[in-house]
């Protein structure tokens, strides 16, 4: 399927944050109907933040999420997530998601690959998010003792993970001690550190 190809889309059901629709299209002269989820009009995508919490004396750590997902009836373990408000760059908006969420105070870090358009689902979604790396400074009194501002309808618990090579192994105990899922964009960032410290 190209630019030139006749697309048609068929509204199903139009629901508050997710919108599902009927793709019609053609494939080397064959009619195709995918089946696919959208956000409403107007929707920025999301935010994935990446906190890498640095110490002055000790090895720096990752802060996970363990958080309630309805759809799997579980908590699934991953980075500091949100959607995107309609005001403020996308920036603001990962460093308000990580406060909210872990408590935790943050910077946006120099990182040559930071702000990178993601999508992790497009075979039945047109979501996308930026991935947003922050720097917390866990010697900075503000991050001693986070308290977290979660909405009421929010379920979320916060981990702190090692950097480098042990990290998949703490987080594979992590979610077979508490019953937990593993999000992808986590498991990969872990599997990364993985093979960068052989």
């Amino acid at each position: 399927m190209d630019s030139n190809t006749k697309v048609d889309e068929q509204l199903i059901y139009e629901g508050k944050w997710l919108h599902f629709k009927l793709l019609h299209f053609q494939v080397n002269g064959h009619q195709k109907v995918w089946e696919y989820v959208e956000r409403p009009p107007g929707n920025r995508g999301g935010v994935d933040i990446i906190p890498i919490i640095k110490y002055k004396d000790k090895p720096s750590q990752v802060i996970v999420i363990a958080n309630f997902r309805p759809p799997i009836r579980k908590f699934c373990l991953e980075f500091p997530a949100g959607i995107v408000d309609p005001e403020g760059s996308i920036q603001e908006n990962g460093l308000r998601e990580i406060k909210e969420e872990t408590g935790y105070t943050a910077q946006i870090g120099q990182y040559q690959y930071n702000g990178v358009r993601i999508r992790n689902d497009p075979w039945k979604s047109t979501e996308h998010g930026l991935c947003v790396i922050v720097d917390v400074d866990g010697d900075s009194e503000v991050n001693i003792n986070p308290k977290q501002h979660l909405e009421s309808d929010e379920n979320i618990i916060v981990y702190k993970v090692s950097m480098g090579k042990t990290m998949t192994d703490e987080i594979l105990q992590l979610a077979k001690e508490k019953n937990y899922e593993i999000a992808g964009l986590l498991w990969f960032f872990a599997l990364g550190q993985q093979f960068n410290n052989q």
